[in-house]
């Protein structure tokens, strides 16, 4: 379920009045389903405190951001836990919108268009997503998340650590038969190796 939510009384007067020049609809089994105007700064996510509010399970709380600059919107993740996809690649940095291209937060999946959307039509497939230039992300002002900052990995941490700690007890065991060896004594090789077999 995605709803969409004025910021004031205002927001709510012009939604109904002028239409807006950019919309976010819902797809629905790949369809249009519902169009969500875009009116100034609107976030995305799962809190009632964001514009477009979507209770999808997979979406963080505040999920992303769409500014507008240009006569289009800047799209930002906002440290989510399961990130941000245009046209099916994962944003790590602000990203330009343009016509009909496919956002996906969790399961969810919507259509931006620039001007009154055709809730009838099947939507058009996007060309890749295009991150913006830094120059142009350096102008936007942004409140850096410690998620930002930090890499993303694909192979879980405990994954990681297992591997190296199967490599380091190789490693020491075959130190230990070379020393053996080198020393001369059988019997370290055979302890050494009765030991690790």
């Amino acid at each position: 379920m995605v709803r969409y939510i004025a910021e004031s009384e205002e927001d709510f007067k012009t939604m109904h009045e002028a239409p807006a020049s950019a919309y976010l609809v819902l797809l629905v089994g790949g369809r249009p389903s519902h169009a969500f105007p875009l009116r100034g700064e609107v976030h995305l996510g799962r809190d009632k405190e964001n514009g477009i509010v979507v209770a999808d399970q997979k979406v963080s709380r505040r999920h992303a951001t769409m500014t507008p600059i240009d006569n289009t919107f800047i799209l930002t993740d906002q440290g989510s836990a399961n990130g941000t996809y245009l046209n099916g690649v994962q944003i790590g940095q602000p990203t330009r919108l343009k016509h009909h291209d496919r956002l996906t937060v969790g399961d969810t999946t919507f259509l931006f268009t620039l001007g009154q959307p055709d809730l009838t039509a099947p939507p058009d497939r996007p060309a890749a997503a295009v991150p913006l230039p830094a120059a142009a992300v350096a102008a936007q002002p942004a409140m850096p998340t410690l998620a930002g900052l930090l890499p993303e990995a694909s192979t879980p941490l405990w994954v990681l650590l297992g591997c190296m700690a199967v490599v380091i007890i190789a490693l020491l065991f075959i130190l230990a038969l070379i020393l053996g060896l080198y020393m001369g004594s059988s019997q370290v090789v055979g302890w050494v190796a009765a030991y690790w077999i």
